[in-house]
C-alpha cells in the first residue's frame, strides 16, 4: 500500500499544472503555426472477468473491480521537437486487501518520457523510456522499458507503432519470478469520426522469461493485449460543461509456455467507462497531432503478471 500511495502522489504531482488557467490562455490558432503546450488526464472504472485455462488463478477471486488514471503533458522544444511526460496508475480491489491477492494482479504504476520529432500534418517519430512499480500475488515488482515509436497521419486516420525492450526484478525470494528480459511491439489505429470523437483499436505482444529455476532454466512467457475504445464529446452538461467520455474493452492473455512443471495461463476481459480532460488544442484530434498524442504500453502490468502466473 505504501508503494501504491507513493505512485499515486507521483502521478498527481506530475500533472498538477493541468488547470483551467492554462486552457484559457491557449489560442487555438497557435496549433496551425506549430507544436503547442498540451496535456491530457484520463480516469476510468471498470470490471475485469478472469479465467485460467490451467486453473492458475484464485477461484474465490476470479473477477474484480478495476480502475485507472493516465496523465500526459507535452512541451515543445522547437518548431518540430517536443518532450512528453507520462504517468499511469492502475489498480484493482485486491490492492486494498492482501487476503484477496493470491494469484491476482493488484496494482501497477509507471512514469515515462518521450522525445519526438514531428510534422503535425504527416508523421511523428522518436524514442521513449519508462520505469515503474507493481504488485501481484502480494509480491512487489519494479521494471523499466525503452523503445522507439512512429506515427503516421492520413487525414482522419492515425497509425501508431511502438517497439522495445523491458526488464523487471522482484523483491521476494526469487528475483526471476517477474516477467523480464522481454521484447515487445504495439500497434494502434485511430479513426477520428469528428475532431472530438474517435474509434481506436490496438494490439500488443511481448515475449520474455519468467520464473527461473536455480537461475538456469526459464519459462518462455508470452503476453498478448488487445482492445477497442470509443471517445465522444458530450456538450452542455450542467455544472461541469462539455466533457469527453469514453467506453472501452481490453483483453489480456498471459501464458508462461507450459515448458516446465510450474506453468500457468490466464485470460482477462475488462470493460471500462471513463472521462478525459485536455488542454492545448481546440479538439481531440488537434491535441494529438500538435501535442500530447503519445502514450505508453502497459509494460508494468505485464511485468506484474509474472509473479502471479506460476
Amino acid at each position: 500500500m505504501k508503494k501504491l500511495f507513493v505512485s499515486s502522489v507521483l502521478v498527481m504531482a506530475l500533472f498538477a499544472p493541468v488547470n483551467q488557467a492554462v486552457a484559457a490562455d491557449f489560442d487555438a490558432e497557435q496549433a496551425i503555426q506549430g507544436l503547442v503546450v498540451s496535456g491530457v488526464v484520463e480516469s476510468w472504472n471498470g470490471y475485469t472477468f478472469r479465467s485460467g485455462p490451467d486453473g492458475n488463478y484464485n477461484p474465490d477471486k476470479e473477477d474484480h473491480f478495476s480502475s485507472g488514471i493516465d496523465g500526459r503533458l507535452s512541451l515543445p522544444l522547437g518548431d518540430n521537437l517536443s518532450i512528453q511526460m507520462d504517468g499511469k496508475l492502475e489498480y484493482t480491489d485486491a490492492a486494498f486487501d492482501s487476503s484477496d491477492a493470491n494469484d491476482t494482479f493488484q496494482y501497477s504504476s509507471q512514469l515515462g518520457t518521450h522525445l519526438t520529432y514531428r510534422d503535425p500534418n504527416s508523421f511523428a517519430f522518436g524514442a521513449f523510456g519508462a520505469f515503474g512499480l507493481g504488485q501481484g500475488d502480494n509480491s512487489p515488482v519494479d521494471a523499466y522499458a525503452v523503445g522507439g515509436e512512429l506515427q503516421f497521419y492520413l487525414n482522419d486516420l492515425t497509425f501508431y507503432l511502438q517497439g522495445g525492450y523491458m526488464d523487471s526484478d522482484t523483491t521476494n525470494s526469487n528475483p526471476q519470478d517477474g516477467f523480464h528480459n522481454a521484447l515487445f511491439v504495439r500497434g494502434v489505429g485511430r479513426w477520428y469520426i469528428t475532431p472530438d470523437s474517435r474509434l481506436q483499436a490496438e494490439f500488443s505482444y511481448a515475449n520474455g522469461d519468467q520464473d527461473g529455476i536455480d537461475g538456469i532454466r526459464l519459462n518462455d512467457m508470452d503476453v498478448f493485449e488487445w482492445g477497442v475504445r470509443y471517445d465522444m464529446l458530450v456538450n452542455g452538461i450542467p455544472i461541469v460543461g462539455d466533457t469527453q467520455f469514453f467506453i472501452g474493452y481490453r483483453g489480456f492473455d498471459a501464458d508462461n509456455g507450459r515448458s516446465l512443471s510450474d506453468t500457468g495461463a490466464v485470460t482477462e476481459h475488462t470493460i471500462m467507462v471513463g472521462t478525459s480532460h485536455s488542454f492545448g488544442g481546440s479538439s481531440m484530434k488537434e491535441t494529438e497531432r500538435f501535442g500530447a498524442g503519445l502514450d505508453l504500453p502497459n509494460f508494468m502490468r505485464w511485468a506484474s503478471s509474472g509473479v502471479w502466473l506460476d
